[in-house]
């Protein structure tokens, strides 16, 4: 096995499915976060989570600091996984790779996704907006976490799990941080935005800038909650995502931004 396929997790085998759905996960996140997410999708849709390397399965490979590393590797795997219709999902962090992972799949095989699908994330070319995270000590690091409300309790007390987890959320925010943008084409797929309307990191006007990345449509939804309100809205967001990969998704752009 070539290792690229490492980055590629098929939780739950679909070979009827008639599109495949590839999920990208948050900073300090992992695969398994989409892992619950595979018995409440439609028959039609496969799930496909992408792993970086220094997490769960693949603790022991080192990290990858720089994002287009990342994407020549994603796009070189994605080689095996073109059988198929695809659409994306990113939150946070994993917004801004799949949308460079759509980019590279662009460029390298001429394909366009169904929807590209991105959550509590601004657009590309917006500068980053937060100081700067990765360079922070654990403690100061642990406290920042904790007001995102993105950090497991299991993690946060347990010394043990705590100092594997800073490392890796480092490294992430590392790739935020150090992330430019490349002027591209307009996609020529939708583009759906979700956010979360009491979320401090991004506001929504960040959220609809993404409406310049698409020359098709443009949908927003907001929910109430903070950074990670996927937690708390996940069977509306899993429905959302069913009937994208049902084709039946009829979304309507939310014209009001959230105070604050």
């Amino acid at each position: 096995m070539k290792s690229y396929n490492k980055w590629f997790r098929t939780f739950k085998s679909n070979p009827k499915a008639q599109i495949r759905l590839f999920c990208f996960h948050h900073s300090g996140g992992s695969a398994s976060s989409y892992y619950r997410w595979v018995e409440h999708l439609s028959p039609s849709i496969e799930l496909t989570a992408i792993q970086f390397p220094g997490r769960e399965d693949r603790f022991s490979e080192p990290f990858i600091n720089r994002l287009e590393d990342i994407i020549s590797q994603l796009s070189e795997g994605f080689n095996a996984h073109k059988d198929k219709p695809f659409f994306v999902f990113g939150h946070s962090l994993g917004a801004l790779v799949g949308f460079e992972f759509v980019n590279a799949i662009r460029q390298h095989y001429s394909i366009i996704p169904r929807y590209l699908v991105v959550s509590a994330a601004r657009a590309p070319h917006l500068i980053y907006k937060r100081p700067s995270l990765s360079q922070l000590d654990d403690e100061s690091l642990t406290k920042k976490l904790k007001e995102y409300n993105g950090i497991d309790q299991n993690i946060i007390n347990n010394d043990d799990l705590l100092s594997l987890f800073l490392p890796i959320i480092r490294n992430d925010f590392q790739l935020l941080e150090d992330y430019k943008y490349k002027s591209s084409e307009p996609l020529l797929c939708d583009i759906l935005a979700l956010s979360g309307s009491d979320d401090q990191t991004v506001n929504c006007e960040d959220i609809h800038a993404w409406s310049s990345y698409t020359k098709n449509n443009f949908h927003y939804l907001s929910f109430s909650g903070k950074h990670f309100f996927l937690k708390n809205h996940q069977p509306t967001i899993l429905q959302i995502i069913n009937q994208i990969g049902e084709s039946k998704f009829k979304g309507e752009v939310e014209r009001h931004c959230s105070e604050g």
